[in-house]
């Protein structure tokens, strides 16, 4: 009884976050792949609830969900990283495997050897160790883990892109999601040796098997709807288009353009201190100086020889050491101080002061008092 109220618990979650998202004026296209990976994972954790005598294509579809649940899985991930669009064309191409997976499931229940479910345990016949059967469930095994694999490789090319189209990254990093999906895999691993326990080693009554699994799956969710709806995400729409235009874009025609861009770049933010501003953005800083996202992304990567990021906060560092300096901000915390000249989170504050001046905010204000 206590596994099936943590598996409902999972349903509810995931209904009730449907119904949050649903509700929002304003969606993303992130938000409704979230819907209906919710919806799936929701099913999948019914699925595990339904007796032995379920209708056998049911059962079978049901089986397999997990294949599908991280394919819609990783299109949530790469929308919200890189804002694919909602696309029932991509949901279809995505969901091809499964499909087919389960006309081979039927093929071979309906025209070989009846598939029955018991516990939720596929028997082909009698057997449940057939090797026809572990062929047949071994996508099981590989599918999800590609997936993941995929998600983790989108994870870390967007944190790659990051620091060159944003000066603060503590809130889009994604770090929460990243380690969601590496967590994935110790789950999978874990639901691995708990199946193989119950199925070929008998640890684990049979039963109990996808019970536990179960409450696996319900606890993860939980854990991946707290995270979504509580993370406040303000993504540029362009940011990959940035990358993929870098490629496309023409270099400088001569050394003196860029110089003279540069320049301009330098004075600009020495007199307009655009900094300040704690979401300054690449796309925002080349629209304040009147030129595009990619020339001025090729000034400070190639001209500049540093990153969007590094360039936008050394001017913060600075504009924190000559107010640390002034008569008229010693009652000012250096939190406080940091605030004012662009920083929003003290860990970062205090990590990239130290990466550029070799000392502590409270070290270097001792020296300077």
């Amino acid at each position: 009884m206590i596994n099936d109220n943590i598996t409902f618990s999972g349903i509810i979650v995931a209904l009730l976050c449907v119904l949050l998202i649903v509700s929002k004026k304003t969606k993303t296209h992130s938000d409704y792949y979230l819907i209906l990976w919710m919806i799936i994972s929701g099913s999948n954790l019914a699925y595990y609830l339904l007796p032995s005598n379920t209708v056998n294509v049911l059962q079978i579809f049901g089986f397999t969900l997990p294949v599908f649940s991280t394919a819609i899985l990783y299109l949530y991930v790469i929308s919200i990283t890189f804002n694919i669009p909602f696309s029932f064309k991509v949901i279809l191409k995505h969901s091809l495997f499964y499909i087919f997976y389960n006309l081979v499931f039927l093929s071979i229940s309906f025209g070989y050897d009846r598939i029955n479910f018991i516990n939720n345990i596929p028997y082909l016949g009698a057997e449940r160790n057939s090797f026809l059967l572990n062929l047949l469930t071994l996508p099981m095994a590989i599918i999800p883990v590609i997936y993941i694999v995929l998600c983790f490789l989108a994870l870390k090319k967007y944190q790659k892109i990051l620091p060159e189209n944003y000066s603060t990254l503590d809130k889009i990093n994604l770090n929460w999601l990243k380690w969601i999906v590496i967590s994935l895999i110790f789950i999978f691993l874990i639901v691995i040796a708990i199946i193989s326990s119950g199925t070929r080693f008998d640890i684990i009554r049979t039963q109990d098997i996808f019970s536990l699994v179960s409450n696996i799956q319900s606890i993860y969710i939980i854990c991946i709807v707290y995270f979504s709806l509580r993370q406040s995400i303000v993504i540029n729409q362009n940011i990959s288009l940035i990358k993929i235009d870098k490629i496309k874009e023409k270099p400088f025609t001569t050394d003196d353009k860029a110089i003279a861009i540069s320049e301009q770049l330098l004075a600009y933010m020495t007199k307009e201190k655009p900094y300040l501003d704690e979401s300054l953005s690449l796309t925002k800083l080349s629209s304040l100086i009147n030129i595009s996202t990619n020339q001025l992304s090729q000034i400070i990567n190639q001209t500049l020889n540093t990153n969007f990021y590094q360039f936008v906060n050394s001017y913060r560092v600075e504009e924190v050491k000559e107010k640390l300096k002034e008569p008229k901000y010693s009652h000012y915390s250096i939190l406080g101080v940091a605030y004012e000249c662009g920083f929003n989170t003290k860990s970062t504050f205090n990590k990239i002061f130290k990466e550029q001046t070799g000392m502590t905010p409270s070290e270097y204000r001792g020296l300077n008092k």
